[in-house]
C-alpha cells in the first residue's frame, strides 16, 4: 500500500484502505471455497499463518499512512464510514469460516505469534485514533503541562484559530482606541492652551485687588492679657502694612471698654498709635468679644482678601459658652450685646477668614466649637469658604510666636485671595456658573448652609481631643463592621469618561475609641484597630452638620475613596518611570460601616467612615484646586506640580489630580477635576480647574523627563510650546538632569492593608513590570499560608491565598494556576 501525500486528506486515505482490504477479504473467500473444492486441502494452520502475516503487513502500512495523516495541517477525526462497516462484516465472515485448529504445529505457532503483532498494531491504531480528540484545555490555553502523557492531540484546530484571530481584533481595536484618545487628546489640548490664554486675560484685571490684605486683629485688653499687649507693641510693625488694630475689655470699664486704632503705613503713626496701650480692667471672667467684633467688622473695605485675628484668654458672657458665672450686674447690657453666632455667620458670608489665638484652652474651648460650626455651616456669597483657624499659645514662652502666626495667617489669606481669583477668572472666561460652594482648603463641599438645629442632631460640643494612645484602644471592645474597599480591575482598559471600580465589602470586627486625637475643620481622628487585618488605623469622622449630610451617604463617603483610589493608580504609573526621581504614592484608603454605632457606645454619626493607616510627620501641602502651587521651595513641589500635569496626559485630557498634601511622598485626600461633572463629588471644577492649574504651572524638569506637553502659549506669540522646547528651556534653568532610578528607595502604601512600606525605587518598577504590586511583610506572610482546592480541570491539587482573595474581594479560583489563561494567571500569587 502506497503512503499517503500531503495533498490526501486522511479521510480519503482511509477510503482507499477499506477498499483494497475489501477486495482482499473477497479474495480470500474465493480462495478458501476454492481450496474447499480442491482435492488437497492446506492445513488450518498454514491458512492462519498466511492470513495473519498478510494482516501484520497490512496493519503496518495502515500505521504509516496514519503517521504521515498526523503530519498533516489539519486533523479530522472522522466517524466509520460504509467501506469501514463492510471491511468488518467480510472480516467476521472470514473468521466464521476458519477451522479450529488440531495440534500445535510450527505453522500455528507462528500464526499464533501473528495474531499477538496484530493485536498490538490494532491498539496502537486505536490509541493514534483516540488522539484525533482535540485537547479542550489546549484549545483555550495554547498550552498543555501534560504534553503527550495526555491520550489528545495538541494540533491547533479551528476553534482555536477563531479566538487567537478574535484576540488579535481585540489587540488592533485597543490601539485604534488608544489612536483616537491620543487624537481626541491633541484637540483637548488645543482646546486647553486657549482656555488657558482667556484665563491669564482675565486675572490681569483681577491682580491688584487680589494682593491686597484688610487684616483686622482683636485683642482681649483686660489685666490678664498684659504680656501679649507689650508683645503687639513691639511686633505689629513687623506684620504687614495697613491693618487694624481693635481693644476690647468688658462692661465695666466704660468708654474704655471699646478701642479702636486704624493702622497706616506710616511706622509713626503706628507706633504712636498702639504704644498708649494698657492692660486694665475685667470684671467678671467672661468678657465683651461681641463687641469688640462688631467694631472690627466697621473697619472693613473692598479687599479681596480679608482676615480677622482674636487673641483671647476668657469666652464672651452667656452660659452657653462657658462653664464659669456671668457678672449680673451688667445683665442689660450682656443681653443687648449682640449674637456672636450670628456674627460669625454673617462673617462667613461676607468672606472674612478668622484667626483664634486661644491663651487658655479650658476657658475658651466651648466657645471656640460653637463658632467653628457656625462659621462653617455658612455658604459664603461667592461659593468659597474661608479659613477658621485655631492655634494655641498657651505655655510659657509662647508670646513671642504672636508675630509669627499673624504673619501666617495673613500669608494664608492672599493665597486663598489669589486663588479664589483665578478659578473665578476661569469660570468667567469659560462661561461657568460662577456660584458654587468651596471649603477652606479651596475643595468645593456640600453646601452647608445654616438651618435650625433639628432634634436629633448632635450638639455642637468642644472635641476632647487626646494624645495617641494605641494600648487604649487594645482594651475597647470589638464591634461588628462591614469594609468597603475600591479596586481596578486587573487587565482590563480604564475608560477615564465612565470608572469602572470594583467594589468589595468583607465582614470584620473593629476596635475604635469615641474620643478624637486630632479635629479638623469638618472631620475628626479617632484611633482604631481592624482585628480581622491586624492593622492600626486612623478613622476620619464627619462631624456636626457636614455629617448629617456627608458623613451619613454611603456615596459621599465613596467619592472620598474613590479618588483616593485612581489618584493611587496614576501616582503608580507616575512612579513606574525610571526618569522620575521622587517617586509619590497615595494612602489606600476604605471606609467602615456600623449599624448600630449608638449600641456600641459610639456617636451617630460614626455609623460610617473614612479610614486610613496612620503617618506620623509634617504635613505639607504643594498646591489645591483652585489653581494655587506652593512657591515655599519644597522638596517635593516640583515632582508634586509635574505630577498633577502627568495625570491630565496620562487620561487624554479627561481627568486632573490636584489638591497633592501629605507627608513625604505618600499623599492624601485629593480632589480630581474631570470633564465628566458628574464625577468626583461637588469639589469637581472640571475644565475651569484643569485650567487654573495651568494659569500657575510652569513645566519643570520632571515634566520634561517625562515629556509632558505643556498647555500655556508662549509670550512672544500663540505657538505652543513644544515638548522639545520645555526641555531646553529646563536644561537652562536647572543644569542638573534627572538620573536614572538606581537605588534610591521610595515609601508607598500596601495596596491590601495600606500600611507604609519602604522599598528600592527599582525594585518597585521590576515587580509591576512583571506583573505583581508591592506589599508589606506582614501581608507577604499572610499571603503565604495558603488553601487548597482541586482543580476543576485538570482535577490535581492546588494552593492558593485565601486572605490575598479576601482583601481584593474576589471570589477563589476554581482551577489550578496552569489551568488559567496565561495573562491572568499572574494574579494567583
Amino acid at each position: 500500500m502506497s503512503s499517503s501525500s500531503s495533498k490526501h486528506s486522511p479521510s480519503a486515505i482511509r477510503a482507499a484502505e477499506a477498499n483494497e482490504e475489501i477486495a482482499r477479504l473477497r479474495e480470500q473467500m474465493r480462495a478458501m471455497e476454492a481450496a474447499s473444492a480442491a482435492p488437497r486441502i492446506p492445513s488450518a494452520s498454514s491458512v492462519r499463518a498466511a492470513e495473519a502475516e498478510a494482516e501484520i503487513a497490512r496493519l503496518r502500512a495502515q500505521l504509516r499512512a496514519r503517521d504521515a495523516a498526523d503530519r498533516s495541517p489539519s486533523v479530522v477525526t472522522a466517524s466509520p464510514t460504509p467501506a469501514d462497516q463492510e471491511v468488518a462484516r467480510l472480516r467476521e465472515q472470514v473468521l466464521a469460516g476458519r477451522s479450529s485448529p488440531r495440534r500445535k504445529s510450527a505453522s500455528s505457532i507462528r500464526a499464533d505469534a501473528a495474531q499477538a503483532e496484530i493485536a498490538k498494531l490494532r491498539k496502537q491504531l486505536e490509541q493514534q485514533s483516540e488522539k484525533k480528540k482535540v485537547c479542550s484545555f489546549y484549545q483555550g490555553n495554547a498550552w498543555c503541562a501534560y504534553g503527550d502523557r495526555l491520550r489528545f492531540t495538541h494540533d491547533d484546530d479551528t476553534k482555536l484559530l477563531r479566538e487567537k484571530l478574535a484576540a488579535k481584533d481585540r489587540e488592533l481595536a485597543a490601539k485604534e482606541r488608544e489612536l483616537k484618545d491620543a487624537q481626541r487628546f491633541s484637540k483637548i489640548r488645543s482646546e486647553m492652551t486657549k482656555k488657558v490664554a482667556k484665563v491669564e486675560k482675565e486675572m490681569r484685571h483681577k491682580y491688584a485687588m487680589a494682593n491686597t490684605l484688610e487684616l483686622v486683629i482683636v485683642m482681649d485688653c483686660t489685666g490678664s492679657m498684659s504680656p501679649w499687649i507689650e508683645q503687639a507693641k513691639s511686633s505689629i510693625i513687623s506684620i504687614i502694612d495697613g491693618l487694624v488694630f481693635v481693644t476690647y475689655r468688658d462692661f465695666c470699664d466704660g468708654n474704655k471698654r471699646l478701642q479702636t486704632h486704624e493702622l497706616s503705613a506710616n511706622v509713626a503713626a503706628v507706633r504712636t498709635s498702639i504704644s498708649g496701650l494698657g492692660a486694665f480692667g475685667g470684671g467678671d471672667g467672661p468678657e465683651d468679644i461681641p463687641g469688640g467684633l462688631a467694631a472690627a467688622m466697621e473697619m472693613f473695605g473692598q479687599a479681596e482678601a480679608k482676615r480677622l485675628v482674636l487673641v483671647a484668654d476668657a469666652p464672651c458672657h452667656c452660659s452657653r459658652f462657658h462653664d464659669t458665672t456671668d457678672d449680673m450686674t451688667y445683665r442689660h447690657q450682656i443681653e443687648q450685646s449682640p449674637d456672636i453666632c450670628a456674627q460669625m455667620r454673617d462673617r462667613a458670608k461676607r468672606g472674612i477668614g478668622f484667626t483664634f489665638i486661644e491663651i487658655q484652652p479650658s476657658f475658651t474651648a466651648k466657645m471656640v466649637a460653637i463658632l467653628q460650626e457656625e462659621f462653617y455651616a455658612t455658604r459664603t456669597s461667592d461659593g468659597f469658604d474661608r479659613e477658621f483657624r485655631k492655634v494655641t499659645l498657651a505655655t510659657s514662652g509662647d508670646v513671642v510666636r504672636f508675630a509669627s502666626v499673624v504673619r501666617s495667617s495673613a500669608s494664608s489669606s492672599l493665597s486663598a485671595s489669589k486663588g479664589r481669583s483665578l478659578i473665578a477668572s476661569s469660570k468667567i472666561a469659560l462661561g461657568v456658573s460662577s456660584y458654587h460652594h468651596y471649603g477652606p482648603t479651596g475643595k468645593r463641599t456640600t453646601n452647608l448652609f445654616k438651618v435650625e438645629d433639628e432634634e436629633d442632631e448632635e450638639d455642637v460640643l468642644p472635641f476632647p481631643t487626646k494624645p495617641i494612645d494605641w494600648s487604649e484602644v487594645n482594651h475597647s471592645p470589638e464591634i461588628a463592621a462591614v469594609r468597603h474597599s475600591l479596586h481596578f480591575r486587573p487587565n482590563e482598559r480604564v475608560d477615564w469618561k465612565k470608572l469602572d471600580l470594583k467594589h468589595t465589602q468583607q465582614e470584620t470586627k473593629i476596635r475604635v475609641l469615641r474620643t478624637c486625637f486630632a479635629k479638623g475643620a469638618m472631620r475628626t481622628g479617632h484611633t482604631m484597630y481592624d482585628c480581622n487585618m491586624e492593622k492600626k488605623l486612623v478613622a476620619k469622622v464627619y462631624f456636626g452638620k457636614t455629617a448629617s449630610i456627608a458623613g451619613t451617604s454611603a456615596r459621599s463617603l465613596q467619592n472620598d475613596v474613590e479618588m483616593q483610589i485612581v489618584a493611587k493608580h496614576l501616582a503608580t504609573e507616575f512612579s513606574l518611570s525610571e526618569d522620575v526621581e521622587d517617586a509619590v504614592d497615595f494612602i489606600f484608603t476604605c471606609w467602615y460601616e456600623i449599624k448600630d454605632p449608638l449600641r456600641a457606645g459610639l456617636t451617630a454619626s460614626m455609623a460610617m467612615f473614612t479610614a486610613e493607616p496612620y503617618i506620623d510627620g509634617d504635613y505639607k501641602k504643594y498646591n489645591n484646586s483652585n489653581g494655587w502651587t506652593s512657591d515655599e521651595g519644597l522638596n517635593l513641589s516640583e515632582t508634586a506640580q509635574a505630577f498633577s500635569h502627568f495625570t491630565w496626559q496620562k487620561t487624554y485630557g479627561q481627568l486632573m489630580v490636584v489638591d497633592l498634601q501629605g507627608v513625604g511622598c505618600i499623599f492624601t485626600d485629593p480632589q480630581i477635576h474631570s470633564k465628566q461633572k458628574e464625577m468626583f463629588g461637588c469639589g469637581n471644577l472640571s475644565d475651569a480647574g484643569m485650567a487654573a492649574f495651568f494659569v500657575t504651572h510652569e513645566c519643570n524638569a520632571v515634566c520634561s523627563a517625562l515629556q509632558l506637553l505643556p498647555a500655556k502659549r508662549t509670550e512672544s506669540g500663540s505657538k505652543v510650546v513644544g515638548a522639545s522646547d520645555v526641555a531646553a528651556s529646563c536644561d537652562e534653568a536647572k543644569p542638573k538632569a534627572m538620573n536614572k532610578v538606581v537605588n534610591k528607595s521610595m515609601t508607598c502604601s500596601c495596596p491590601l492593608c495600606a500600611s507604609i512600606i519602604t522599598v528600592l525605587h527599582s525594585a518597585f518598577i521590576e515587580a509591576h513590570r512583571k506583573g505583581r504590586e508591592v506589599y508589606c511583610e506582614p501581608c507577604v506572610v499572610r499571603i503565604e499560608q495558603k488553601g487548597k482546592r482541586h482543580c476543576s480541570i485538570c482535577k490535581t491539587e492546588y494552593e492558593f491565598s485565601p486572605y490575598w482573595y479576601a482583601m481584593k474581594g474576589m471570589e477563589p479560583p476554581s482551577s489550578c494556576g496552569r489551568s488559567r489563561r496565561a495573562n491572568y494567571s499572574r494574579w494567583l500569587e
